[in-house]
């Protein structure tokens, strides 16, 4: 597991882990998800759990008012597993959750650290992401309004 990332409704990264293996603002990650969240609940009703996207997969789920994304290589089969253990354990300690807290959930849970080169794959996929998310939104703001 690349990153965790604890999001609020409005966008708000409450806390993360992994960012500092990324190059941009978490904030980004977190107004993405909301906005990508509220678009997709508005045409279909339903919510998004799983973006792929070059090297990289992120899964969504919900816990409380909050959202947990985890990041995963795309490849990796425990990506669900994982997903789903952060998101009971957000739900079990409510707001008592920071950086450092999501820091131990990680170990507790992968027990594995990141080579350079799984950084490197993780930098590039987020930048990736965020250039083609910024011209998508731009494209759609200007068919929308």
């Amino acid at each position: 597991m690349y990153g965790i990332f604890l999001i609020n409704e409005a966008g708000e990264t409450v806390a993360s882990m992994g960012w500092e293996n990324l190059e941009g603002d978490s904030a980004l990650l977190g107004g993405f998800v909301s906005a990508l969240q509220m678009f997709i609940k508005k045409i279909s009703g339903n919510e998004i759990n799983e973006l792929q996207f070059g090297e990289l997969k992120l899964l969504i789920g919900k816990a409380g008012d909050n959202y947990v994304v985890t990041l995963h290589a795309f490849n990796d089969a425990d990506a669900r597993a994982h997903n789903q253990e952060v998101i009971k354990f957000v739900i079990e300690q409510g707001d008592n959750i920071d950086d450092g807290v999501l820091n131990l959930v990680n170990e507790m849970i992968t027990q594995e650290t990141m080579s350079e080169d799984d950084k490197q794959k993780v930098r590039s996929g987020i930048r990736g992401m965020t250039d083609e998310a910024m011209t998508s939104m731009k494209e759609w703001g200007k068919k929308v309004f």
